[in-house]
Formats: structure tokens, sequence, C-alpha cells
């Protein structure tokens, strides 16, 4: 096991894994063209966006088994060609359910990135090192709900909508190529699991199995049910309510997301000083306090600001934490790498794709209803965090 990753390397990972951000949020401020353009209604064009969370999801139950059998390599290169299809089918789609296919094929082809990488980091590093390439990992990452709604927005405004799958194509395509020249194979032939239907249920049913993993499981998908219901009611909160333009919202949506990086890259330093579930604990009161703040401003009427606040620490905290969770998770495995990140990647994703139509229907009935539901997910990740962290200590004891 390599005792450092070259930068070349994380930066190769890096691009992997932002395709999946990209197609969510490249295309987000041409949805209402989308609608028009496609004869249909703005709710029905936010299936594209479910359908793609969905099978990005589910996907990588299926690909995390094949990737420990098979390798990463290959698994990861038609992933790639899948989803450079999809894109380019997208792009020309005539409508909205061949869209909607295309979405859900690019989504598979996404799952098999996301799954494949997060599987390469724990092959290639592990403990404190693995939670500071997460992290990393997740810095860059994070760039994609600043840098991807700005880009799709000049795309979109000068290409419409179709000029954004286009350009996702286009970015398949570097990444490919970067791939096929710049990454190897890492996991070794003798570290390789036979993949039949027995052995992979049973790996599931066997890392399920173990608390630590469950907890720090269920902890990061609050966390992304939290960032998802955030996705899912700003823009109509911040456009209908507060009476921003598109583009104002671009800005505030990008400057806030400015904290999640923040949070992901203190993570990557502090993970160096102190015990990663010391961590863990901290990031969760911030989101908490974070939270809490969103529902308390607007209840004192202090206005779009106040919640923008509330929000900006949420973000920093769900930095800190979505690097955490995932090198606790991943560090109590041994074997089955490509299945843990499999079930750490799918049960997060799966269950946000819930959250954005929830938050949806919530705007549109009341702001405060929107905050409450971001305010109670707020102790549910401390709670969650502290089961795991507890478990975790004695996981350590026992061996």
């Amino acid at each position: 096991m390599n005792t450092s990753v070259s930068l070349k390397l994380t930066i190769s990972l890096a691009v992997i894994v932002a395709l999946g951000p990209a197609a969510i949020d490249m295309y987000l401020a041409s949805m209402p063209n989308m609608a028009k353009d496609l004869h249909t209604s703005y709710a029905s064009t936010q299936i594209t966006l479910t359908v793609f969370l969905i099978f990005m999801g589910v996907g990588q139950l299926f690909f995390g088994p094949l990737s420990d059998s098979i390798g990463r390599k290959v698994p990861l290169l038609l992933g790639l060609i899948i989803y450079i299809g999809a894109s380019f089918w997208a792009a020309l789609a005539s409508s909205l359910e061949s869209l909607i296919c295309a979405r859900a094929l690019q989504g598979i082809g996404a799952s098999m990135a996301i799954v494949i990488v997060m599987s390469m980091v724990r092959d290639l590093t592990e403990g404190k090192e693995a939670a500071q390439l997460y992290a990393l990992l997740n810095t860059i990452v994070a760039l994609g709900p600043i840098v991807a709604p700005a880009i799709g927005g000049i795309v979109g405004a000068h290409y419409g909508w179709r000029g954004v799958m286009f350009a996702l194509g286009f970015l398949g395509i570097s990444v490919f190529l970067n791939t096929i020249f710049n990454l190897k194979e890492s996991l070794a032939v003798n570290k390789r699991i036979e993949l039949n239907l027995y052995a992979v249920s049973q790996s599931y049913i066997k890392i399920l199995k173990n608390k630590v993993f469950i907890f720090n499981l269920l902890a990061l998908s609050a966390v992304y049910f939290f960032l998802f219901s955030y996705i899912g009611g700003s823009s109509f909160v911040y456009q209908k309510n507060y009476g921003l333009s598109s583009e104002q919202f671009g800005l505030v949506f990008g400057l806030t997301s400015i904290c999640l990086i923040m949070g992901a890259s203190s993570s990557a330093y502090l993970v160096k000083k102190m015990a990663i579930s010391r961590l863990a604990m901290i990031g969760a009161v911030i989101m908490m306090f974070g939270s809490s703040l969103c529902i308390f401003m607007h209840t004192l009427d202090i206005g779009l600001i106040g919640i923008v606040s509330g929000i900006a620490f949420g973000l920093f905290g769900l930095g800190i934490l979505e690097a955490t969770l995932m090198a606790i998770a991943m560090d109590s495995q041994k074997t089955a790498l490509g299945s843990s990140a499999a079930l750490l990647g799918a049960f997060p994703m799966l269950l946000s794709s819930t959250a954005t139509p929830l938050a949806g229907q919530l705007v549109e009935l009341d702001a405060l209803y929107w905050l409450m539901l971001l305010g109670s997910i707020g102790p549910l990740i401390l709670v969650l965090v502290f089961m795991g962290t507890r478990n975790t200590q004695a996981h350590a004891l026992h061996h």
C-alpha cells in the first residue's frame, strides 16, 4: 500500500468524481428553458434530476462488487463510455421521455466512476491518510456547486440546455483520455473476490452487520439529505420569496458553497492534528448549529442574509463530515472495499433523491416548512455521528 499519493493521481481521481456533480449542477439554470423546449412543466423536468440520482445510487450496488472481482480500471473505462454516450443522447433528445432515459444511463455511468474512485482511495491508503485524500477529493469536487452553475449558465445562455449536455459529453471524453494515460490498476489480482450473487449478498450482509459502518452510513445519508434538501428548496426561496434574479441566485448559491470547500479543506488539515472521530463530532455540532440558526434567523425576520448565514455554517460542518464519515466507515472494512464503497455511495444517493421533491413541495407551502426540515436533520446527524464514533472506539478496543 502506498504511503503517499501524488497530486497528479489525486487530480485524476477528482475529475472522475466531478462527473456526477457536474451532471447535477450544470443544467439547473437551464431547466426552465428545457421545460419550454420540451413542452412540459418545470416540475416534470425535475424528474430528469431525480432519475439521475436514483440510477447513480443503484448502479453503485452492482459496480462495487464487479470492481472487487475484475479490478478497477476496466469497469471505470466502461462507465465513462456509458456516461459519454448518454450525454450526447441527452443533448439530442426530442422528448422528455427520451431525455429521462438518457439521464438514467448517464447516472449509471457516473455511478461506476464514483464507486471505483472511492474504492481506489482505500486500495492505495488507509486511516488518516485515506481521510486526507477523501477530504482533498471532496474539496475539489465541492468546487462543482460554485463552478458548474456558472459554466452551465454561460453555456446555456449561448447554446441552450442541449449545449450543456454536449459539454458534459466532451468533459467525459477528456476524463476518459486522462484515465487511460494517468491511472493504473489499483487492485492486486490476489485481493480480488469471486463474483457470484450469493457471495455478493453475503458480502453486503457482513458489511451491514458492522456497527461502525452502519452508523456512519446513516450519518452520511442524513448529511446528503440535508444537502439535497437545501439544493431542492433554495432556488425557489431565494428567487420567489426574496426576489433574486437567476444570476444573483447563482452568485449567492456559489458563495455559500465556498463554506463547503472551507470545511472540506479544514478537514484535510485537522485530521493530521486530532482523531478522526473527534473531528466528525465537531463537524456534526457545527452542522446542527447552522441548521438551527436558519430557523432562528427566519423567525426573527432578519431576511435572506439570516438564512444564508445558517446555511453557510451548515455547509461548513458538512464539508468536515463528508470526508471523515467516509474514512471512518471505509476504515472499518478490510476486504470487499468496492462493495463497502457501493453502499456508502448508493444509500445516501437514493435517500437524497427523495429530498429534492420533498423540499420543492415544502417551499411552495411556506419557506418556514423547508427550514424546519433542514433544522430537524441537524440533531439527527449529531446523534448518528455520536453513535458512530462511540462504536469506533469500541471497535478499536476489540482490535
